[in-house]
């Protein structure tokens, strides 16, 4: 399976952009949300999967919000 990694980006970035440790991520990456994949040991997340996570995830609370 080939994946294209320009839709993808790193933990790190990631983290950063969305006002997160990289370790908090890490842990709910390995939850399963946001959906990632596992390439060589790091993780990487689909832009537009990251988009639609960071929409309802509260990093105060690290918590997803409840949209009415």
């Amino acid at each position: 399976m080939m994946i294209d990694l320009q839709n993808y980006i790193s933990v790190r970035e990631a983290a950063r952009q969305i006002g997160i440790h990289e370790e908090s991520l890490r842990r709910l990456l390995r939850l399963g949300s946001p959906p990632g994949v596992k390439i060589g040991g790091q993780w990487f997340i689909d832009k537009e999967q990251l988009a639609l996570f960071a929409a309802t995830y509260d990093a105060r609370t690290g918590k997803r919000s409840h949209l009415l």
